[in-house]
C-alpha cells in the first residue's frame, strides 16, 4: 500500500513539473452555438492543449459562442467558459476543468460516496485501445478493491487524466467500494470509419448520431455525429454536429453545426452553422451562419450571416450580412457589398463599396459605380431640375443614382404657331404642342464643395405637333453643364449641348423635323434626315 501511495505522489510531482500548456499563446476562434466538447476538442487539436475533465460533471453538450482573433488562449477560455459556469486551472501539462460551484462534500464522506467508477468505458478493440492512464486506473482499482489505503495528505489525490475524467479526494483512511463497471453510451466519441445503409443501420448502430468519423460511407441515407475527413452518401448525408473535410451526396447534405471544407450535392446543401469553404449544389445552398468561401447553385444561395466570398446562382442570392460578390440570374440581396453585385433584374445593398449591375440597383450609399436603367441610392446624387434650351423650351428632369453614374428621366415641351387652312376659309394661325420624353445617363466631376461638372448623354423621342409621332423622330443630346451650388439643396447650371436629330417624319413632302432654330449639318439619305447643331441649356436644380 505504501508503494502505491509513493507512486501516486511521484506522479503528482511529475504532473506539476511537466512542460506547461501555454495559456499565453495566441489563438483565433470562431464558434457559434458549438457544443462545448467539440470546441474543447478543436482547441486541443489545433493548439496542442490537453484538457482534463469529467463529462459527468461538465456540461459537454452545452452550446457556446466565442469569436476572438489573435487573442491569448486564457482570454478566449474566459470568454467561452463563462457561459457554462465552468472554471479552469493549469496544473502541470494539463488544463483542468471543473464547475465553478461544485457540490460541497465533507471529508468524512469522501470516496465512500463513490459506488461506481465514472461511467466511461472506451471500446477496447485494437483500433480504439484504452489509454495508458485508463488501463493503469482500471488495474489499480481491481488490485486494491477492498484494501485499506494509507493516509493521504489533506488535499486531494493527484489529478490523473483517464479518458476525459478527473477523480478528486480529500479524506484520510478510506476503503474503495466494490467495483461496478457500468458501460454507458459514448457521447461525441471518435471512430476511424463507419458504413451505413440507413440511419442507425450501420456499423455505429444506435450511437451513429453521436460518433465522429474520419471516413463515412452511407449507401442510401446516413446519420452521424460528425465528420473529420471524408463522407460519401448515395442519397443524403445527415450530420448532427460538424463537418471538417469533404462531404459528397447524390441528393443532399444536412449539417447541424459548422462546415469547414467542401460540400457537393446533386440537389442541396444545408448547414445550420458557419461555412468555411465551398458549397456546390444543383438546386440550392443554405448557410445558417457566416459564409467564408463560395456558394454555387443552380437556383439560389442563402447565407444567414455575412458572405465573405462569392455567391453564384441561377436565380438569386441573399446574405443577411456583409458580402463580397454576388452573381445571379434574377436578383441579389445583401447588406454591405465590398466588391460587386451582378444580376439581370435587381440588386439590393446597404453600403456598397464596389459596383452594381442590374436593371434596377438599390443602395443606401455607394462609393462604387451602379450601372442600371434605374439606380436608387438613398444618399446618392438625386436631383430635380427645371431647364430650358433652344429646341425644347421647357424641360423637367429627374436624376437618380450616384455621382459616379446616375440615370436621367426627362420631359420636354415647346409650342409653335402653325398656319391652318380649310377649304373656303382664310388661313388661320393656331398654337400646336410639341413634346418629348427621354432617358439618359450621366456622371459628375467635382471641382470643389460647391462646384461640379455634369457630363450627360440623353435621347428623347419627339412627338411633333401631335399626340404621338409614330415615325422615327429621335433627338440625342450630349451635355456639358457647369453646376454651382447656391443653397443647401439648390444649384444653378448652364452649358453647351451637342444635338443630333434623326427623323423620318414627313410633312408636305419634306422629310425631317423643324424644332431646331438653325443647323450646322443637314442631310437626307433615302427616307431619313439627319440634322446637327450646337445649342445651350440652363436651369435650376433641387
Amino acid at each position: 500500500m505504501k508503494t502505491i501511495a509513493l507512486f501516486l505522489n511521484l506522479l503528482f510531482l511529475w504532473t506539476l513539473t511537466a512542460p506547461a500548456q501555454s495559456l499565453q499563446q495566441r489563438v483565433t476562434l470562431n464558434y457559434s452555438k458549438k457544443r462545448l466538447e467539440s470546441a474543447l476538442y478543436d482547441i486541443s487539436k489545433n493548439y496542442n492543449v490537453s484538457f482534463t475533465y469529467s463529462s459527468n460533471f461538465i456540461p459537454v453538450d452545452q452550446k457556446v459562442s466565442v469569436t476572438v482573433k489573435n487573442e491569448l488562449l486564457s482570454t478566449a477560455l474566459d470568454l467561452m467558459l463563462v457561459q457554462t459556469g465552468v472554471v479552469y486551472k493549469e496544473i502541470g501539462s494539463q488544463v483542468v476543468l471543473k464547475m465553478g460551484t461544485p457540490p460541497q462534500q465533507s471529508k468524512q464522506e469522501g470516496l465512500s460516496q463513490i459506488n461506481t467508477l465514472p461511467k466511461k468505458i472506451k471500446q477496447t478493440s485494437p483500433i480504439y485501445p484504452l489509454t495508458p492512464q485508463e488501463q493503469y486506473m482500471t488495474d489499480l482499482m481491481k488490485k486494491e478493491r477492498g484494501q485499506q489505503m494509507t493516509t493521504i495528505e489533506k488535499t486531494q489525490i493527484p489529478q490523473l487524466r483517464g479518458g476525459d475524467s478527473v477523480w478528486e479526494a480529500s479524506i484520510e483512511d478510506y476503503k474503495l467500494p466494490p467495483l461496478q463497471m457500468e458501460p454507458e453510451e459514448e457521447d461525441g466519441g471518435f471512430r476511424l470509419a463507419q458504413v451505413s445503409i440507413l440511419p442507425f443501420v450501420g456499423t455505429n448502430l444506435l450511437k451513429s448520431n453521436e460518433l465522429i468519423n474520419n471516413f463515412s460511407l452511407n449507401l442510401f441515407w446516413g446519420t452521424n455525429g460528425g465528420v473529420d475527413g471524408v463522407e460519401v452518401g448515395g442519397f443524403v448525408n445527415t450530420i448532427k454536429y460538424e463537418v471538417k473535410g469533404l462531404q459528397i451526396a447524390g441528393l443532399g447534405n444536412i449539417v447541424g453545426g459548422d462546415i469547414v471544407g467542401t460540400q457537393a450535392a446533386g440537389l442541396f446543401n444545408a448547414g445550420n452553422g458557419h461555412v468555411q469553404g465551398v458549397q456546390a449544389a444543383g438546386l440550392f445552398n443554405l448557410s445558417g451562419g457566416d459564409l467564408t468561401g463560395i456558394q454555387a447553385a443552380g437556383l439560389f444561395n442563402i447565407s444567414n450571416g455575412k458572405a465573405d466570398g462569392m455567391q453564384l446562382a441561377g436565380l438569386f442570392n441573399t446574405a443577411r450580412g456583409k458580402t463580397k460578390t454576388q452573381i445571379a440570374g434574377l436578383f441579389n440581396v445583401a447588406k454591405d457589398v465590398e466588391m460587386g453585385q451582378v444580376s439581370a433584374l435587381l440588386n439590393v445593398g446597404k453600403k456598397v463599396s464596389g459596383f452594381q449591375i442590374a436593371l434596377i440597383n438599390v443602395a443606401d450609399s455607394t462609393s462604387g459605380v451602379p450601372i442600371g436603367l434605374l439606380n436608387i441610392i438613398k444618399k446618392g446624387y438625386n436631383r430635380l431640375e427645371l431647364a430650358s434650351g433652344e429646341a425644347l423650351l421647357a424641360n423637367l428632369g429627374f436624376k437618380f443614382g450616384a455621382h459616379s453614374f446616375y440615370n436621367i428621366f426627362q420631359f420636354g415641351a415647346r409650342w409653335d404657331d402653325v398656319l391652318v387652312s380649310n377649304a373656303g376659309t382664310e388661313p388661320a394661325t393656331t398654337n400646336r404642342l410639341t413634346w418629348a420624353l427621354g432617358y439618359g445617363i450621366g456622371t459628375t466631376v467635382g471641382f470643389g464643395k460647391r462646384t461640379l461638372l455634369n457630363l450627360e448623354l440623353i435621347s428623347l423621342h419627339v412627338n411633333e405637333q401631335e399626340e404621338w409621332t409614330d415615325a422615327l423622330n429621335q433627338l440625342t443630346q450630349f451635355r456639358l453643364l457647369f453646376d454651382v451650388r447656391v443653397g443647401q439643396r439648390t444649384s444653378l447650371f448652364a452649358g453647351p449641348v451637342g444635338n443630333v436629330l434623326v427623323s423620318r417624319l414627313t410633312r408636305e413632302g419634306t422629310i425631317g423635323s423643324n424644332i431646331m432654330p438653325y443647323t450646322q449639318f443637314d442631310e437626307t439619305i433615302g427616307d431619313t434626315n439627319v440634322k446637327m447643331w450646337t445649342g445651350f441649356n440652363a436651369g435650376i436644380r433641387f
